[in-house]
């Protein structure tokens, strides 16, 4: 197995990511002279791509947070004792593998595994994760930090979904959505132009025109200081429930301002019911960060969390909507530290 992979969704970033790829594969190519590049030709053929380079040093997805998303889904799936070390991590066992003041070279084993070191190229229609994680948004930049970047470990998000028959399992990276936020998901792959914030905003727009507020059920250990924590529990129709592992989603919407990719906590923004003017007025709220204090709002922090919905939801996984969506139980449970991320 070649000891760097780069795994290249070939339709991220729409019309702009063409160009940006191809920026992008010169560059590594020139610092990689031995790099092995391959392109996804589906979606979820990255999971199988990034599953067959498991043994590789380094991994470079080039695409945007759903590409990055699947490359690690392959990460996990392809190390089963992820979980197992970072349960061992979260409870307070010794993990050992990072060399802090390694040089930049490649760092062949994360968190004392044998996963790859994930770097990320941001090309597509919005980049979140580089922005909470340290990697610069100009790919020649980004580049680089693959090459000479540190090692950093962050946490990932395991999603078991259930009904009355079935039960699946997943992972995201940065941020999940329930409800209206995946109906603005849907709305945002129509465009084939724009991209980043302007594109989520214009996608606002378009699925307020359906706008729907579901019933849930929801649970969670929240943990309101450092030294205490307390159940949270409440059944109400909500317009969004948003779970993120970084402080920027969306295109660069601050829906989840304190959120930090490696402090083994998920932080929650519930939105509750509310109407379609004013959740246009309330807007720039979440884009700012300064949502927070709106009585619609309640924010949580938590390493687990419970949904049962009433009625059928929508729900979107870094970026990519689930379709079909049969279930209606969702537990997320933060996997502390699960891999590694090149960042600057």
């Amino acid at each position: 197995m070649a000891r760097v992979v780069s795994i290249v969704n070939p339709v991220a970033g729409k019309a702009q990511g063409a160009k940006l790829r191809a920026k992008a594969i010169e560059e590594l190519k020139r610092l990689f002279p031995d790099i092995t590049i391959v392109e996804s030709t589906a979606p979820g053929h990255a999971t199988m791509l990034a599953q067959a380079a498991k043994d590789s040093e380094l991994i470079i997805a080039v695409g945007g947070d759903g590409t990055v998303r699947e490359v690690v889904i392959g990460l996990m799936s392809a190390n089963p004792d992820i979980t197992t070390k970072a349960q061992r991590h979260k409870e307070g066992g010794a993990v050992t593998g990072i060399r802090p003041d390694s040089e930049p070279d490649l760092v062949s084993s994360c968190l004392g595994g044998k996963t790859p070191v994930l770097a990320v190229i941001p090309v597509g229609s919005c980049n979140d994760l580089p922005k909470n994680v340290g990697i610069p948004s100009d790919v020649i930049q980004a580049c680089r930090v693959a090459k000479e970047g540190r090692a950093r470990p962050i946490d990932v998000i395991r999603v078991e979904m259930s009904n009355e028959s079935t039960k699946e399992q997943t992972y995201f990276v940065n941020a999940t959505g329930f409800g209206f936020d995946a109906a603005v998901t849907t709305e945002a792959q129509k465009s084939k132009h724009l991209r980043g914030l302007p594109l989520y905003l214009v996608a606002v727009i378009r699925a307020l025109r359906n706008l729907e507020c579901p019933l849930v059920r929801i649970r969670a250990g929240e943990l309101s200081s450092a030294l205490h924590a307390s159940q949270f529990e409440t059944e109400q129709r909500v317009l969004m429930i948003a779970a993120a592992n970084g402080r920027y989603y969306g295109g660069g919407m601050k829906v989840a301002p304190e959120a930090q990719p490696d402090d083994g906590l998920i932080e929650v923004c519930i939105g509750f019911s509310m109407g379609r003017f004013s959740a246009l007025r309330k807007l720039p709220r979440f884009v700012a960060g300064t949502h927070v204090s709106l009585k619609e709002v309640r924010m949580l922090r938590a390493p687990e969390l419970d949904l049962e919905f009433l009625e059928p939801v929508q729900i979107e996984l870094d970026g990519d909507v689930l379709v079909p969506q049969p279930f209606r139980r969702f537990r997320l449970t933060v996997l502390p530290k699960a891999i590694c991320v090149r960042v600057a």
